[in-house]
């Protein structure tokens, strides 16, 4: 492995620490300390969603400073201003208003530094080894995330408010600074496309990466609806420990890692799009396990979230990276702008209404039989439906290579039974659908500018 592959490593589990603290469990706690409800938590979830935009930003920005490693340190250093909500925490200020300034300045410059990061790494990193090599990224990130969320959930299990976030707070700091500096010794090769505002035009005639954008937008959308409001039920409707909360994370985190090496395999073999839909599949289920999210069955759906999970989202999160990569004709970073844009307007309109609902749905209780439901469970398997509509959208985009999951699945239990089969490939020829006949036609490739 190259140095630079290993400090992109390095910089993914220092930049963990932020990513830690603003997102799931630690950031809805930070939020309930501070005194958020459902709707003001909706809106700063927002966040992260409406800032994706100003990646269209990046593009320009790169043409004229050249250097993108220059750039990714500048933009990432904006995370340190979480300085400011360790002093308040430290003299016992719960300022409102400061936290999600804070936090939306933040979120402002991550998204700048996404795109940046993105572009450079597209350079760094070859084509034929992504799949392998961002399975392998994403296992020691994974790890980090194991081993800081179970220390964030300790501390703020057993130590006195205000002084458990202030230490989270400051740990986050330490890690912040470890990850610039980790980004030092990474070479900043020449960029390849500047990628202008010019492209944008070009970029919307190219309709199967568009597709693929209005797929992010309403996977986005369908993800944000809920996704703040499942750490929130923990805490503030049954009031589960945080420590026991990081007990499930450990586990679906250690599955993640062990399917990261699996999927990351499949994906340079069969397909970024075929591991994709597979996940997406695994983790359209999650959201109706929540059903067994009351008083007294919470342990059960804990276990059962965390398998299907940890399978999931090891899928979605190596292909989100790779698809577009893929889809993409060229290295520029304004395609990766409209991608992230695409998604941010998605996931801005999925937090708001989502919010709302929430508000709504929290308020209701439901008895079947003595068996307690909450609102928010009613929620969750609405959420459910709607990422399980996402399959048929993101099956309509066009890439090199294919295979549909219930062929792969098929093969595959064709293989461990030890039965006579033909190779998947041939299978897939042999019996291809009528409907990915519409989508790939036969002897059709897709230019790609790798």
């Amino acid at each position: 492995m190259k140095k630079a592959e290993k400090f992109i490593i390095l910089e993914g589990i220092f930049s963990n620490f932020y990513f830690v603290l603003t997102q799931g469990v630690v950031f809805t706690s930070l939020a309930i300390y501070f005194g958020l409800n459902e709707v003001l938590l909706g809106i700063t979830s927002a966040f992260p969603m409406i800032f994706q935009l100003f990646q269209l930003l990046t593009p320009p920005i790169i043409e004229k400073f050249k250097y993108r490693k220059k750039l990714l340190l500048f933009f990432n250093s904006f995370k340190l201003l979480w300085f400011v909500i360790l002093l308040e925490l430290f003299f016992d200020i719960k300022s409102v208003f400061t936290l999600i300034i804070v936090f939306a300045i933040t979120q402002a410059f991550s998204s700048l530094a996404g795109n940046t990061w993105t572009s450079l790494v597209t350079d760094l990193i070859k084509p034929e080894i992504r799949g392998r090599y961002f399975g392998i990224r994403s296992v020691f990130v994974s790890f980090s995330t194991l081993l800081l969320f179970y220390l964030y959930s300790a501390i703020i299990d057993n130590v006195a408010e205000p002084k458990n976030y202030l230490l989270v707070i400051f740990t986050t700091l330490i890690g912040i600074i470890l990850g610039l500096i980790s980004l030092v010794p990474v070479e900043d090769p020449p960029v390849k496309v500047l990628g202008t505002f010019t492209e944008i035009r070009k970029i919307f005639s190219e309709r199967n990466f568009i597709k693929l954008s209005l797929a992010n937008m309403y996977w986005n959308f369908a993800l944000l609806l809920a996704a703040p409001f499942f750490s929130y039920h923990q805490l503030k409707n049954l009031k589960i420990p945080m420590t026991y909360i990081s007990y499930a994370t450990i586990a679906m985190t250690l599955l993640s890692m062990v399917f990261y090496f699996v999927w990351g395999k499949i994906s340079d073999k069969f397909g970024h799009k075929t591991v994709l839909i597979s996940g997406i599949s695994f983790v359209a289920i999650s959201p109706a396990v929540w059903i067994l999210m009351n008083e007294n069955h919470w342990p059960f759906g804990l276990a059962i979230d965390a398998l299907i999970s940890g399978i999931g989202w090891a899928a979605i999160n190596l292909t989100f990276l790779t698809l577009p990569m893929e889809v993409a004709k060229s290295s520029s970073p304004i395609y990766f702008a409209v991608f992230a844009s695409f998604g941010g307007i998605g996931g801005l309109i999925g937090s708001i209404f989502g919010g709302y609902l929430a508000f709504y749905f929290n308020k209701l209780n439901f008895y079947i039989n003595g068996y307690h439901l909450f609102g928010l469970q009613i929620f969750f398997l609405i959420e459910s439906f709607l990422r399980l509509l996402a399959i048929p959208i993101f099956a309509r985009i066009r890439t090199q290579k294919y295979i549909s999951p219930i062929t792969f699945m098929f093969s595959a239990l064709n293989t461990i039974a030890r039965r006579p089969t033909q190779r998947i490939y041939e299978q897939a020829k042999l019996s291809r659908p009528s409907y990915i006949k519409k989508i790939v036609p036969d002897n059709k490739r897709i230019q790609r500018w790798w």
